[in-house]
């Protein structure tokens, strides 16, 4: 294999691992993993989630959390989209690195470091970044319009 085969398959491998790591906690907010702590569902359901992201939200008015929460979720689902479907493939990763740092953020100040280091939220903040930082190289290797 090549050195540009691998860096295809390894784009499409963070792709994919990014966006599975988004779709899975929203599909869990909306029930899809059974009930709230029911193996192997965590939330269960929007209530639940809420309550986890209004911890984390502490810093916000009371009033913005929800509203905060909705954005987050609406970010994940699109990020997740985009991910996989490419449009604004750059745009998507740096949103997704940045969405994941302010989480990891949000979680080591409420939870302690422990918890986003336990949950890999930099390393996927990181992955995003650096698929960002894969795909400006692949638009500079192939400028629009030409393949080779």
């Amino acid at each position: 294999m090549t050195c540009a085969g691998a860096a295809r398959w390894t784009e499409w491998a963070l792709r994919l691992s990014l966006a599975n790591a988004f779709l899975s906690p929203v599909s869990d907010r909306l029930g899809a993993w059974g009930p709230h702590a029911s193996p192997p569902g965590s939330w269960g359901d929007w209530h639940h989630c809420r309550i986890y992201a209004d911890r984390l939200d502490w810093y916000m008015p009371a009033a913005v959390q929800p509203a905060a929460t909705v954005l987050a979720t609406a970010g994940e689902a699109i990020f997740a989209i985009a991910l996989i479907t490419g449009p604004r493939l750059r745009e998507a990763a740096i949103g997704s690195g940045v969405l994941l740092t302010i989480f990891g953020m949000s979680m080591a100040l409420t939870l302690g470091m422990k918890a986003p280091l336990d949950d890999s939220v930099f390393t996927a903040a990181m992955a995003s970044f650096s698929l960002a930082v894969m795909t400006a190289d692949h638009t500079r290797e192939h400028p629009r319009g030409r393949t080779s």
